[in-house]
């Protein structure tokens, strides 16, 4: 098939793999920001049995009501709600639109989530639950649906990285300096389903977290997607796990983040610990012993 993409971010490399390994002709991205529209994206391509940099052509999503393909794959996790209203207001068909690639992932991980607290509840684990690295409150709204009566601490610069944490980061990653300041503590308070629970500590970690020495957490979520706040935020929680208590960390097998994996495996290396995968291809969770 011949199919257009939809998002240019970081999961775009992810889905261009993805529709080629299915045997899917791309024939260029879409993106809703204005900046990128009339650019091109480089990005490996893997046909043919090898690999190569190949440069895609950014169009703004108002091709797609003249424009021949049969798909329109989703190339967002994050932006997938704010896509798929874009295309309801191009008034694109259900059918052309597929959600595959953007759904996997979210599937896996909301799984997990609802399966550990659903086990947290049954054993009885003390303690509250926090997200490092909220951005758009995604997946926090999930993790406030989970545990609706923990307090739920939201830590997060809500302005994108911090220039400190990117100094020891790869050139790749330095490129993504800007790419989560569309987002706010209003923005993101507004998606909980049990705002009452939620405390939002905006600023640099681990300044946030400061004056909760003496809390105790079953459930922490680090997002944060680079090395230094990483391995800060696992100093930080894992002494202040209830036993079973988990932290699940995002970006491990991210080809952009690298810094992720290295954090996990300095810390779980350095306290003798051992950590699994979620099934999300990107995430691993580590259980207080």
């Amino acid at each position: 098939m011949n199919v257009i993409l939809f998002g240019t971010g970081i999961a775009a490399q992810r889905c261009v793999h993805y529709v080629q390994e299915r045997g899917d002709t791309i024939l260029c991205f879409v993106d809703n920001d204005k900046a990128k529209q009339g650019t091109t994206i480089a990005l490996e391509s893997v046909r043919g049995g090898g690999a190569e940099m190949v440069k895609y052509a950014i169009h703004s999503p108002e091709i797609l009501q003249n424009f021949e393909f049969d798909k329109i794959v989703i190339a967002s996790h994050m932006f997938f709600r704010e896509i798929l209203e874009s295309l309801e207001k191009l008034k694109i068909p259900q059918a052309l639109i597929d959600t595959s690639f953007a759904t996997w992932r979210n599937l896996a991980r909301h799984t997990f989530l609802a399966d550990f607290a659903k086990l947290a509840l049954k054993r009885g684990l003390e303690g509250n639950v926090a997200e490092c690295g909220v951005y758009r409150g995604e997946f926090a709204r999930v993790i406030n649906q989970c545990f609706p009566n923990k307090t739920f601490y939201l830590m997060d610069t809500f302005e994108s990285f911090a220039a400190k944490d990117l100094q020891n980061e790869t050139e790749q990653a330095q490129k993504y300096a800007h790419a989560f300041s569309q987002t706010s503590a209003e923005y993101v308070l507004s998606k909980m389903p049990n705002p009452a629970q939620c405390v939002v500590r905006k600023g640099w970690f681990p300044d946030t977290a400061r004056g909760l020495e003496n809390e105790r957490f079953c459930f922490v979520s680090l997002d944060m997607d680079l090395h230094d706040p990483i391995l800060a935020g696992l100093e930080f929680f894992y002494p202040r796990m209830v036993k079973g208590g988990a932290i699940l960390i995002d970006d491990y097998f991210s080809h952009v983040f690298v810094g992720a994996a290295k954090a996990v495996d300095d810390f779980c290396d350095k306290n003798h610990l051992s950590f699994t995968p979620i099934g999300d291809s990107y995430g691993v969770v580590l259980l207080k012993q």
